[in-house]
């Protein structure tokens, strides 16, 4: 999967249509969880992981960091935009 294949648009307030990315945490993992809470967090090694866990209805926390949105966010699998595959 290329870089930055997932991707998603920050829904409301002033940064309203800026894109948003899988959040690369500072041990290198993405997070994927059901709630908000760390307890629950799932951490994944590889952005190839993360389809799957998308699939069974799981969040992802994603931001954008060169655009100034460094605070990851739990974004819903279904306002995740995925790679089509032929």
């Amino acid at each position: 999967m290329p870089k930055h294949s997932l991707h998603a648009f920050v829904s409301r307030g002033a940064r309203s249509g800026e894109l948003l990315f899988p959040h690369r945490h500072e041990d290198g993992s993405y997070v994927v969880s059901k709630t908000r809470f760390e307890a629950d967090y799932i951490r994944v090694t590889s952005e190839t992981d993360i389809l799957p866990w998308l699939e069974k209805g799981y969040g992802l926390r994603m931001s954008n960091p060169a655009n100034g949105i460094t605070a990851p966010s739990l974004i819903t699998p279904e306002s995740i935009f995925r790679p089509v595959i032929m």
